[in-house]
């Protein structure tokens, strides 16, 4: 996950349904064991947007999703 300037964001918090975990260094994130399904994914960051998507899960399938967040002082 990075702002609109590409830089990543550490620490951001990111939920998929019931989960939850934080961005590492590098602003990547993952959710190692997901059943099927469609999912509500959140990602929020202190100072930064919050965005919200709908990722859906196919069974034994890998999902790549790149966010980007603005900034909320516009910096």
């Amino acid at each position: 996950m990075a702002h609109l300037t590409g830089l990543p964001i550490f620490g951001a918090t990111i939920t998929l349904g019931g989960l939850t975990t934080t961005t590492n260094g590098n602003g990547a994130f993952t959710f190692p064991s997901v059943t099927a399904g469609s999912y509500t994914l959140t990602v929020s960051a202190t100072l930064y947007t919050t965005s919200t998507q709908t990722v859906s899960v196919a069974a034994g399938q890998t999902v790549s999703v790149t966010v980007r967040l603005g900034t909320l002082l516009g910096l």
